[in-house]
């Protein structure tokens, strides 16, 4: 069985000798969109498999497979952010994974295993755990009980408590060269693959999700707005975009801010070479001590997107301060 995905064979390799005597905590980290995730759920099936590939991988056919597809497996615990309902009804994914969630994963490794094998816990994002969660599941990281695995995926490892990093064994997941994931793109029939790569700061799988939906439609139209800023109408902007989803908000305009920081620097645009000639005229013109302050406040909102005060008025003063930039 190859790796989920062809840039993941190297790392792939690496775990497959380890099969019969793993490592009882390792953490995957790396840059988002590069299937990590993927990674460390193969990584469970083969574990977990109960008869095995020659080289490691798992079979896909036993009763431990059949119920890891199904999610139904007894000695599996994927611990990850759970959707919560407000009392007004609303349906949204949690900030955090709690306190109660670890608990119970700890609960969990104190029993006994249920197919005499191995006994696996994935956290998916581990930089999600908050404090508490994070203790808690620590004192079982300490003093891991027999045939016990941890498997902790991070794309923001350094949010983790260096306690719980001190502990597992690191395997860093890099980009694909840009050659081959272009190449992978074009083979899932996405058209322009060179320019969503680019968008996508070079993550295939980012890459892959803008061509879901309308995504590229929500770029466009907000990248067609802070092209023109000494003529954009913040209030009327914000009204518009205040629709859309905050991730994309957050995602598209911080790419944006980073290629006119990088056109100012004498550098090249990166995410958005379809707005090339635009961002290279803006990028002469732009205040970079106002832009470096922007894009430092940009950064540190995109920590507190499930957090947010009044959606239109923050877009509103963001926009007038981009307006500024150009002064």
């Amino acid at each position: 069985m190859s790796a989920p995905y062809p840039w993941l064979e190297t790392a792939w390799q690496r775990l497959l000798p380890t099969r019969t005597r793993p490592v009882q905590a390792l953490l995957l980290t790396g840059p988002r969109g590069v299937g990590k995730g993927a990674l460390a759920q193969a990584w469970a099936h083969a574990l977990l498999c109960e008869a095995p590939l020659i080289d490691g991988s798992a079979c896909g056919s036993c009763p431990a497979c059949h119920w890891l597809q199904t999610g139904a497996h007894p000695d599996f615990r994927l611990l990850t952010l759970q959707e919560k309902t407000s009392k007004e009804g609303e349906t949204k994914m949690a900030a955090a994974i709690e306190v109660d969630q670890a608990r119970e994963v700890v609960d969990f490794v104190r029993l006994s295993t249920y197919r005499a094998g191995f006994r696996v816990v994935l956290v998916n994002p581990a930089n999600s755990l908050n404090l508490a969660a994070a203790n808690s599941l620590l004192k079982v990281l300490e003093e891991p009980p027999l045939n016990t695995v941890f498997i902790l995926v991070s794309d923001q490892p350094r949010q983790l408590l260096p306690t719980i990093r001190s502990r597992c064994t690191r395997l860093d997941i890099g980009l694909p060269s840009a050659e081959s994931a272009v190449q992978w793109l074009s083979g899932q029939q996405v058209q322009d693959a060179q320019t969503l790569l680019g968008l996508a700061g070079g993550s295939p799988l980012d890459a892959l999700n803008w061509t879901e939906g309308t995504e590229l439609d929500v770029r466009q139209s907000i990248l067609d707005g802070l092209a023109r800023p000494k003529q954009l109408d913040p209030v009327a902007l914000a009204e518009r975009w205040k629709a859309v989803k905050l991730q994309t908000w957050h995602t598209v305009a911080y790419k944006w801010l980073g290629d006119l920081l990088a056109v100012r620097m004498q550098s090249r645009v990166q995410f958005n070479p379809d707005f090339n000639e635009v961002l290279t005229k803006l990028g002469a013109q732009v205040d970079l001590a106002k832009l470096l302050e922007l894009s430092k406040m940009h950064a540190a909102a995109g920590r507190t997107l499930m957090h947010p005060l009044n959606r239109a008025l923050q877009q509103e003063a963001w926009l007038i301060q981009y307006r500024h930039l150009f002064d």
